[in-house]
Formats: C-alpha cells, structure tokens, sequence
C-alpha cells in the first residue's frame, strides 16, 4: 500500500494522472506483484497497451520499478503523459549496492524542503545512500540537546558570511527528514567531523579545542584531554539515536591543516609522553 501511494502522488506530481488504488487487478492500470526472488532489489517491468505490470521478491524491487517507470513518465511529451509513453519490457537489478550522494550544509545550509527535493531526484536515480556533511569549519548544522551552543552559537556563519544568522536542524527535522529517505528506500548517514575541521563546534565549546594554525585557526578538538572523549561520545550518542543507519561518517581527513598547534600544547605534549607516540600523525591515529 505504501508504494501505491507513493506511485500515485508521483504521477498525481509529474504528468497529472490520478489513480485509483484497487485490492485486485482488474486487467487494466498498473499492478505491483510480489514474486519469488534472491535480489529484493531487483524489478521487472512489464507494459502493454493496457496495463503495467511491476514484480520484485521485496518492496526495494518494487520502488525501483515504479522510478523506472517514473523516468519514462517524466520524459513523455507534456499534457501527453498518459498515453505516450511507450511500453518497454525490463528487467534490471542495482549492480552496486552503494549508491551515493554527499551534501554539505555546513558551508551552505540549504534547508529542509532543499534536502527533500535532492531525495526525491535521489529516487528518481536508485541513489540509495544519502552522505550528510552536516559539521565542518563554516557552521554546525545540528541540534545536540546536551551541547545546546553547537547549534546556537556554531551555526552561524556559512562560507563567505561568518556573520550570518545560526542555521541548522533540530532533532524533530531530522528524524522527519529520516522518515522522508526511508519512504523511498534511501539509508541516511550523518558526518560529523573529527579531530580537525572542528572550528564550528570550537567556537561554540572552546573548552575542548586543541587549537589551529596561521590559517586555519581553532581547527581540531584536543586529542589530549580526556574530557574531549567524553564529550564527543555523548555528541556521537544523541547522532546515532537520530539515524537508524547505524553508521556515523566521522570525517577524519586534513586534520595537518590545523594540528599546529598540538606541538606546543601541554596536554598533547603530556599524551605523547605517556603513550610513547612520535608524531602528530600517531597522535591522531590514537584519537581514533
């Protein structure tokens, strides 16, 4: 029933059709059949004259089915939708099982109705993995209820404007936007940068920074404190109930941008000692 729906508010969208959802076939119109199979992801499609026949062992299959059909909806010729789409037989299966898209919003914040658009373009493709770039140097884009000023205080700013007005998502847009990919069978996986690229969330905690460089100043959180830890489980906790893909992109890259500062910190200092680490680049292999 839920991909019925969905099938009818797509072509309600892009050519006008309204459909009327019916328990059994009547011989005509669009039947979506469940069928025997390994691969839930793959699909058949099968039209002629009078009607439209998608099968798939699972309803991933059938989802991609309906897009396929969808595609060939979207590219018929305008106000003619209905009868010009021409009949194909098909029968595919996703050849890899990641499909990506990245999006990053911290240094441009697009906002909710933005992020649904690129969903739906998402399925329209058979992308099914949503990559969420949501923290970085320009801005923090979401709500952490422990950590209030992460959002407050680090969402201000975009790139171009570090005095631009906080924006971000609370936890109920996210759990909304969550909802909205999984309806259409994408997998949402946040980013939340660490050590370096911290700047945002230093701004707002300055406590746990581990400072910069000429450059790239209040870059990293500080690998030498133990409340750093602390802190970035109970960040990494409130993520992780957030997003049910039990997986958290947590960035790791460039960290020497902005790990200057590490030289000549004394709890970084103090770490190297006692751990017996010989360069900054074994401190952050520790950090992880």
């Amino acid at each position: 029933l839920a991909s019925a729906n969905m099938l009818q508010q797509q072509l309600l969208q892009y050519a006008g059709i309204r459909l009327v959802i019916a328990p059994k076939a009547p011989g005509y119109g669009i039947l979506l059949k469940k069928v025997k199979g390994d691969n839930p992801a793959a699909y058949s499609l099968e039209m002629t004259g009078t009607q439209v026949t998608i099968s798939a062992s699972g309803d991933e299959g059938i989802f991609y089915g309906m897009m396929s059909l969808m595609q060939l909806v979207r590219t018929a010729k305008p106000k003619a939708a209905a009868a010009q789409v021409p009949c194909w037989n098909i029968a595919d299966k996703p050849l890899f099982g990641w499909r990506g898209f990245m999006l990053d919003e911290s240094r441009q914040f697009f906002g909710k109705a933005v992020v649904k658009k690129l969903l739906d373009e998402m399925a329209s493709y058979k992308l099914n993995r949503f990559h969420w770039h949501l923290t970085d140097e320009p801005g923090w884009r979401l709500e952490i209820k422990q950590y209030p000023r992460l959002s407050l205080v680090g969402g201000i700013g975009v790139h171009g404007d570090s005095t631009a007005p906080a924006q971000y998502y609370t936890q109920d847009e996210i759990k909304e936007i969550v909802a909205y990919a999984k309806e259409r069978h994408i997998t949402v996986i946040p980013e939340i940068d660490m050590p370096g690229h911290a700047t945002a969330a230093n701004k707002a905690y300055p406590q746990f920074s581990g400072g910069g460089s000429a450059k790239y100043a209040e870059f990293t959180f500080n690998p030498g404190k133990e409340e750093t830890y602390q802190y970035l489980t109970n960040i990494l906790r409130e993520v992780n109930v957030l997003f049910p893909s039990q997986m958290i992109h947590i960035g790791g890259d460039e960290v020497s941008f902005g790990s200057e500062k590490w030289k000549t910190d004394p709890a970084v200092q103090l770490l190297m000692q006692t751990k017996g680490l010989n360069s900054l680049l074994e401190v952050e292999h520790y950090f992880f």
